[in-house]
């Protein structure tokens, strides 16, 4: 039964052409948002929440993932000269605004595009974006960045509506890479009124002030939003979306299948059997079951700045030493296709896995070898290891870690539980000695899990955050590598790159992987529309309630 009911609901519905509009969808956030401005993003409920509020040149069809136009209407790209043209959409507005003159959010144009990229390309404390996407692929970014040039000359404003970028060299990758939420567009006039607290976007729902005395937050429809479905209807079908916060699992399963809630995210699979088991005679008619893989890697990330695991040894001894199948057991219930054994990228990254990337399996003659091998004072072998309050995967399996790594190797592991942003700063600051951490890829690439081990965004005083390098990795020929990847013409020559860096980053070690995400979430009946996909991006411009 079990079986029959995740392959059934695996796979996208076929959207309704004749939706019911109005309509709040409500879900529980297993974090607590961060700050929606697109530069700061760094978690994936934030990310989830920003998506709806935020737009880019172009996005991923949540369907099929393959890009496709958003604020651009129309892009073409000329093969002799390396050059894209964007032709943006018109009647795109910004949300209502304080900002703005009169309150009332303006048109969008180009020179919102031409601002967002020098944003992108101006230093600040987190600023993945010029170091991985933009630095040696379109030109004249450097220029601007070290402050040479007032402006950035492979990225032109033809007119209003028309804005040239000029790479150096085709890139296969580049368009995939502009749907990150980094590209969002945002509005020099929010941005210079509310710094990191910008929240004024051109999406699809428009954020209200956080609401402490529910402790929730509301999204509420885009009455000016651009968007319309194939029959011309005005997106978004749906009045609201309401996210609360700190709910039990068990507490979220009830409500969605008594109706008081839309849906439960991120199911561990020992739940979806309980749940298909007490409520089998109310699927399909009342709750529904999304099975997918999804591209989220976890791990256990070292700081190699200092301490005892700055030993390469000892980092070997404890990715041997870790048995992965008892692991993912204590989290999933099974082991089949979800063991952390091979790299960091996710094994159902399509054409990727043929490049020959191996990682560590339970291996405890190897583990003990490397252990001799690292000449550590036995009476030194006390680590700590941070799980974020809210990871209840990794709260679930920390005791086995400190179990197997005391069993096996002797070290004595303290385990701190943690809030999630106090952890995010320990890494951040290299306070702590092991933490338990996930990426999750934007895009279905291995560079969107091989991005966060970059070395040339990383700072060089412990003084200053590192992100999103956490672990402080610093490697030249890794570095080498991803830059040739990311200057690749085609995804075939990019994968040979980067399945090189993940070879060297996996012999290297400054992590150890311990499993690779899947995702189930139930459903109540009446919504329509909320597809699952591999990122688990969402989209709710057509998501509906049935009546």
């Amino acid at each position: 039964m079990l079986g029959i009911i995740l392959n059934s609901c695996s796979t996208p519905s076929n959207f309704e052409t004749t939706p019911n509009t109005g309509g709040a969808f409500s879900f529980c956030s297993p974090n607590r948002l961060q700050h929606f401005h697109p530069t700061l993003i760094s978690d994936e409920s934030t990310y989830l929440v920003a998506s709806q509020i935020f737009e880019g040149l172009v996005k991923l069809n949540h369907e099929t993932l393959k890009t496709e136009p958003s604020i651009a209407e129309k892009i073409s790209f000329d093969q002799k000269k390396f050059i894209y043209t964007f032709k943006i959409k018109e009647s795109i507005y910004f949300h209502d605004s304080p900002c703005f003159i009169n309150g009332k959010g303006r048109e969008l144009n180009a020179d919102d595009i031409i601002y967002t990229f020098k944003n992108l390309c101006t230093k600040q404390l987190v600023n993945s974006a010029y170091h991985t996407v933009l630095k040696g692929v379109v030109k004249g970014v450097e220029d601007y960045f070290m402050g040479q040039s007032d402006n950035i000359s492979g990225i032109r404003k033809i007119d209003n509506s028309t804005i040239e970028i000029e790479l150096h060299r085709p890139n296969g990758l580049f368009l995939r890479k502009l749907t990150g939420i980094n590209f969002s567009i945002v509005a020099k006039e929010a941005l210079q009124k509310y710094g990191i607290e910008n929240n004024v976007g051109t999406g699809p729902f428009i954020p209200l002030k956080f609401d402490k005395y529910n402790d929730q937050q509301i999204l509420i429809k885009n009455l000016n939003y651009h968007g319309i479905d194939k029959e011309g209807n005005k997106l978004p079908y749906l009045d609201s979306i309401k996210i609360t916060f700190d709910t039990s699992l068990k507490e979220q399963i009830k409500l969605v299948v008594d109706k008081k809630l839309s849906t439960v995210l991120n199911l561990p699979f020992k739940a979806v059997k309980r749940i298909i088991r007490n409520n089998k005679n109310k699927f399909d008619k009342e709750v529904k079951m999304q099975n997918a893989p999804f591209l989220s890697s976890h791990f256990i990330e070292f700081n190699i700045n200092k301490g005892i695991l700055k030993n390469k040894h000892l980092r070997k001894a404890i990715n041997y030493g870790l048995n992965k199948q008892e692991l993912t057991f204590k989290v999933f219930g099974e082991t089949r296709g979800k063991t952390g054994n091979a790299g960091i990228s996710h094994p159902n990254l399509i054409n990727y896995r043929k490049n020959g990337v191996n990682g560590y399996s339970f291996n405890l003659d190897s583990a003990k070898s490397h252990l001799k091998l690292a000449r550590l004072d036995s009476n030194s072998l006390d680590i700590e290891l941070d799980i974020s309050q809210d990871d209840y995967k990794a709260l679930s399996i920390a005791d086995e870690i400190r179990f197997q790594l005391g069993q096996n190797l002797g070290l004595n592991i303290k385990i701190n539980v943690v809030p999630q942003r106090y952890k995010l700063e320990k890494s951040r600051y290299a306070k702590g000695d092991m933490y338990i951490s996930n990426v999750t890829a934007n895009y279905p690439s291995p560079e969107g899990f091989l991005n966060i081990f970059y070395g040339k965004t990383v700072p060089k005083s412990l003084n200053t955050p590192s992100y999103p390098n956490t672990t402080r990795f610093i490697n030249r020929d890794f570095d080498r590598m991803m830059d040739r990847a990311r200057r690749s013409i085609d995804e075939e020559n990019a994968n040979q790159s980067f399945a090189a860096a993940e070879r060297l980053l996996m012999d290297e070690c400054p992590i150890a992987m311990l499993w690779y995400e899947e995702t189930n979430r139930l459903i109540d009946s009446q919504v329509k529309n909320f597809t699952l996909n591999k990122l688990q991006l969402l989209s709710f411009s057509k998501v509906y309630i049935s009546k």
